[in-house]
This record gives structure tokens, sequence and C-alpha cells, in this order.
């Protein structure tokens, strides 16, 4: 019995039936030695411990099995030079449960010993490795049942090890088919592109986007492309080496399909309603941008992996038309008799592709950094997928898979395995699709990290947009806005895992950044100015520490009357990565010390960065001192004057022309009378 996503479940009656069916297989093919027949027993947690790693877990008729045999020591005390036992069985696993025992170090199949390994002294803390060979006619498989067959390393109070390998002759057995997606990732960082030395190491044979592209071709597999990669190559013109135009060449095939730019994860921006999120352009030195779709290639759907992901049915909805999800059968709520279904799923009405839990986690750490644990998955895997192909060999099964991309882990090594595998076809992602689906309901799990994602979109968007207010300051403004965009995709987290603290310091990194934009313009402080004269030059420097030209605006206004500003607003065009010296013409009216203001701000009015405060010693000439005193002498005696003659007439005593004649007859009568 299988149950999609998680161990296969066993009743009772049908886990006794196994046991028993396993002993009475292994009880005639025991070793020589009954010491040596059972699995090696669980040692105590700070005993020494024997792990196995196969060079190559595909055995082929007069094939040696080479195996590398370590011991690590977590203990405090040294350990002396050790001979252990390497085991195989004697019959391949042929039921997933049976094969899931083994991997846990709980197999119970009677093993004989191929080889006793010399193991030197290992010191306190310390590890030790060697490699075996094993000779065909020692291992008897030439003439065995082909299958998986169980692999051990035994020694008196060790913790015994496990792996696997397999016995390649399938014979007339339909093959599985494992449809795959190999996503090939640029790994571009802030600036969103790839220089040409970088761009050449990536594409030239021997570089990792080169090997993992002739893999997947040779494999079928269906081939995810950074547009990154082409973006750069555009964005170099002529500079761009030709091992990019060749490798661009030979990734735009029909089963290509482009990942988000710099392979940004899908899922995350539609968890924060911002799918999708593209390029705006791309960025040319001393030249307009590209247009936004520039390096894409490919023109198949696109694969978009939630093998990682805990999905919901808004996520399917919101993805349905973008591309073929894969999900992981652990994020399925359905146990399954009988043996491995295929990939194909429809999920509330959506189309989607369901890996096989165990498989996909073997594919994932098949290409683990660690060398190790990648040899002991790929080994792991194609034991998975010769169990599965032997389940029904005559009724093949179409799975589905999808690798890391290549700047998490390489895939070269398992791809080629697969390719090897004579009970495995690779084919594309497309061919999953092609068979009927069955129905399936999503499970209901917490996901306490659901929004980690999203919430990294939407601040990255935040920041965005705040440096997109100051992009006027640019002549293209898409110039700065197509770098600012290519920046932040960049940073978001990658398809295809979980979120992690070097996704989260890379958004914060982009926020400095970002926040950086509106005051990479700015005034340049200096000392205290002492101006001197009727009108003088107020010198501002002003520094653009952007890459390109820009267009500020630059105000200054007096905290009091005694300086004045002819000329509030100048325009200022300042080149790339320089500084400029600007007069701005002051008229000093009065003695004494002044706090001048000076901000910049774009040409809409948007501020940018904070004002910068000038502290004015202002001091007019003497002519000018004597001007402005004889001026404001005037004006008061013209004041008094007026005041005088308004007051004089509500008084009476004014004369003059401005008195009334009858006034003036009157005044002069008693004179006359007197005459």
């Amino acid at each position: 019995m299988l149950s999609a996503g998680r161990v296969a479940r066993r009743r009772a009656s049908a886990c006794a039936a196994v046991a028993v069916a396993t002993a009475l297989l292994a009880a005639p093919m025991l070793a020589p030695s009954t010491a040596h027949a059972a699995a090696p027993a669980i040692a105590p947690e700070e005993a020494p411990t024997l792990r196995l790693a196969p060079v190559d877990p595909l055995l082929s008729t007069g094939e040696a099995l080479d195996v590398e045999v370590m011991l690590e020591n977590p203990g405090r005390e040294s350990i002396p030079a050790t001979t252990i036992e390497l085991l195989l069985t004697t019959a391949p696993i042929s039921t997933r449960y049976g094969l899931s025992r083994w991997f846990d170090g709980q197999g119970i199949l009677a093993s004989s010993v191929v080889a006793m390994v010399d193991l030197p002294a290992v010191s306190a803390l310390g590890r030790t490795s060697t490699t075996v060979s094993v000779a065909p006619d020692v291992l008897g498989l030439d003439d065995a049942p082909w299958g998986a067959y169980g692999l051990a390393a035994s020694a008196p109070d060790m913790q015994g090890g496990t792996s696997v390998v397999v016995r390649d002759a399938p014979g007339e057995a339909s093959p599985t088919r494992l449809a795959i997606a190999a996503p090939i990732e640029a790994g571009v960082e802030e600036s969103g592109l790839l220089p040409a030395d970088e761009l050449e190491s990536l594409t030239e044979t021997g570089g990792a986007a080169r090997d993992a592209l002739d893999a997947a071709l040779a494999a079928g597999a269906t081939i995810g492309v950074d547009p990154a990669i082409g973006a750069s190559a555009e964005a170099l013109g002529d500079d761009a080496p030709e091992a990019a135009d060749e490798w661009l060449e030979l990734a735009d095939t029909s089963d290509t399909y482009a990942l988000q730019y710099a392979n940004a994860d899908p899922i995350a921006q539609v968890r924060a309603g911002a799918f999708p999120l593209r390029p705006l352009g791309i960025p040319r030195e001393d030249d307009v941008p590209l247009p936004p779709g520039t390096g894409t290639v490919g023109a198949s759907a696109p694969v978009i992996d939630a093998t990682q992901a805990v999905m919901q049915q808004a996520d399917l909805e919101g993805l349905a038309d973008a591309g073929t999800i894969v999900l992981s059968t652990a994020n399925l709520d359905e146990t399954l008799e009988g043996s491995t279904p295929n990939a194909h799923v429809t999920v509330g009405g959506v189309d989607v592709l369901a890996a096989d839990a165990e498989v996909q986690e073997r594919v994932r750490d098949s290409a683990a950094t660690d060398a190790d644990v990648a040899a002991q998955a790929r080994a792991e895997l194609v034991a998975l997928l010769a169990t599965i192909t032997r389940e029904r060999p005559s009724d093949p099964r179409t799975l589905a898979a999808v690798l890391p991309s290549t700047t998490q882990q390489s895939p070269v090594a398992v791809l080629r395995m697969l390719d090897e595998a004579g009970f495995v076809d690779t084919v594309a992602i497309d061919d999953a699709l092609d068979v009927p689906a069955r129905p399936a309901d999503l499970a209901a799990a917490d996901d306490p990290d659901r929004d980690a994602g999203a919430g990294l979109v939407a601040a990255a968007l935040e920041q965005e947009a705040e440096a997109a207010r100051v992009a006027s300051i640019v002549e293209e403004p898409a110039s700065l806005l197509a770098g600012l965009r290519l920046a932040l995709l960049a940073a978001l987290p990658d398809a295809g895992r979980p979120v992690t603290d070097a996704d989260r310091a890379a958004i914060e990194s982009l926020g400095g950044e970002l926040s950086q934009v509106g005051e990479a313009v700015h005034i340049i402080g200096g000392s205290d100015i002492r101006a001197v004269g009727e009108s003088v030059g107020l010198p501002i420097t002003i520094a653009n520490e952007l890459g390109v030209q820009v267009e500020v605006v630059l105000s200054v206004r007096p905290l009091n009357a005694l300086v004045t500003v002819p000329q509030p607003r100048t325009d200022l065009t300042l080149a790339p990565t320089t500084q400029q010296r600007v007069q701005v013409p002051i008229d000093v009216v009065g003695t004494g010390t002044v706090l001048m203001v000076a901000q910049l701000h774009t040409p809409d009015g948007v501020v940018l960065g904070p004002p910068q405060t000038m502290r004015i010693t202002a001091q007019p000439t003497i002519e000018t001192a004597v001007a402005v005193a004889l001026g404001i002498a005037i004006v008061l005696l013209i004041v008094f004057g007026i005041w005088r003659s308004v007051r004089k007439r509500r008084r009476g005593e004014a004369r003059g022309d401005a008195d009334d004649a009858g006034d003036r007859e009157a005044v002069d009568r008693p004179v006359k009378e007197t005459l």
C-alpha cells in the first residue's frame, strides 16, 4: 500500500505478511557466518558511525562495485584501526516499503559479506574514509535478478551504515518515465546583470551553466533559462562573449521555458498580490534601456516549482494561467492502493503535476553540495526508481520532478546518472501532462512561514516605489527605474526553496540601496560664510554619486531679512559621479548673522534628501550702508511730514493751498477791520 507524500502506512496484517515473506526469502541465503547475517544494530548516540556512498550505484554485467566507506568518530577518545565488513543482500528489495525500511537502517534481509575493509585509526571528533573495489565475481550479481540491492557496513561497537546499488539489466520491463524540469539560473546580484567575465565563465565549456545545459539536453529534460543570461549578453552588445551567444542558441529549444527574471519566486509574488513582476527594461551604459523582454529564451509554458511549498487552492488558481505547477504529493490528501501512480493530478479544477515526495526529495538531495550526501541520495534515487519500475514492469508510469536551480546545487551528476539508467526514461515535463489525470484534494496543513516570501516581496516593492518618486532627476527615468527593478528581482527569494536568512538580508540591503537613490544627489556641507558687499555669490557644492547625468532644482531661502535671494530657484544639470560648485546670488541689506536653508528637489518638486543649513555673517559695504540709512531717513521725514500735516488739520491749524478759502477769509477779517 502506497501513500502519496508520506511514508507508506501498512495495516498490521500486511506488515506481518511482508516480514514473514522477507524472512523466508532471506533464510536460505544466509552468509556462512551467522554473525554477519543480521543488519548492524543501532549503537549508542556517541558511538562511531559508518557511512557508505557508492561511486556509481548503477552496476552492469561484469562491472565492479566501487564504494566509499566513511567512519565518523563523535567521541572524545580516538578509535584504533578497525576492520569492517561490507555486506550485500542476495536478492533485490522488491517493495517501496522494504526499501524505506532499508534506508532507515531497519533492513531485515540477510546479507553476505563481499569485502573486508581496513580503516585506519581515527582521532577524537575525527573522520576517515577509504574507497574499496569489489570484483564482479565476488559480488555475484552478473546472473542475479535486476533491481535494488541493499549494501551495509558492519563492525563491533559501531553504528552501521546502509546504502543501495542497482543491478541495471531490466530486460523487457517497461521503464518508468521521469519528466524533469532543469532550471538554469544566472546568479545575478545587485545590478541584475552579469559582467562580461562572469557571463563567459558561466557559459563557456566547463562553466556551471554550460555543463548543466549539456546534461539536461542529453537527458531530454525541460530546461528553464534565467532571462538574465540573455539580457546580460544583449546589454553588453559587441562586448558579449561568444560563449554566451553559443549557449543561448543551444538553450533555445522547443522544450525550453523562461524562468522569472533572476529566478524570482512566483509563489511569493502571487501571495503578495504582485504577480508577475517583470523587468521594466534592460539598462545599458550610455544608451537607452533595451525592451523589458530582452534576453528571454524559450516559448514553452513555465514550470513553477512548488515542491517545497505548502500550497493552497488560492495559490493554484493564482498560478493556473502562469504555467505548469509541480507540487509534492506531501501536499495532497490521498491514500493510494497498489503501485505508484502517474504524476498528473487535478486539484479543484486546476491541472498540476504531483511529484512523488520520496523521489523529489532524493532528486533534490542528489545535487547537494556535500559530495557524500549527494552520492548517497543518487544511490537511493535510482534504487527507488528501480523498485517503482519492478512494481508493474509491463505498465509504465510517468512521474515528475524538478531539479534545484544551478546556483543552489549542480544537477549534472544526477542528470547523467538518470540518462544512463536502463529502467528510467527521462522526458520533458509536458509528457507527464499527456497521461490521464486523477482527482485529488489538498491536505490541510499548518504553514507558519506561508507569508514569509510575500512579506519580502511587499517590502521590496514599497522600497522601490519610494525610490521611483525621485526618478525624474534622470533625463530618461526609465533607465533608473529599469535598474531598480532588476536589483529588486535579484534580491527576491529564489523559486523552489523556502525563504532563508540570506533572502531577508538581501531585501534589507536592497532597501538601503534604494533609499540611497534619493540621497545620492546631495549638498555638501561647508564652513560658515562671510558675505561682505551689496550683492555676493553664495557658494554651494552639490555631489552626484549616481552613474548617470541628473537634473535637479536647488532652492535657497534666508531665515531673516538681513539677506534676500533674488532668484531662489536654480535648475542644475550634474554629470555622472561628479561634484559641481554653484554660486547663488544674494543681496546683503543688513549687518548680522543669518541662516540660509538650501534644499534639493526633483524637477517635479519631490524633496531630495535632508536640507542643508548654512550660517552667514552678513556685512554690507559703507556706501550701501549710507545709501540705506539715507533712504530710511528720507522715508522717515516724509512719513513725519504727512503725520504732522494730518495732525494740524485735525486741530484746525493747517495752512497752505490745501486749506479751505472760506476758512482763510474768516481768519483774516479781524485784521482788516482793525485797519
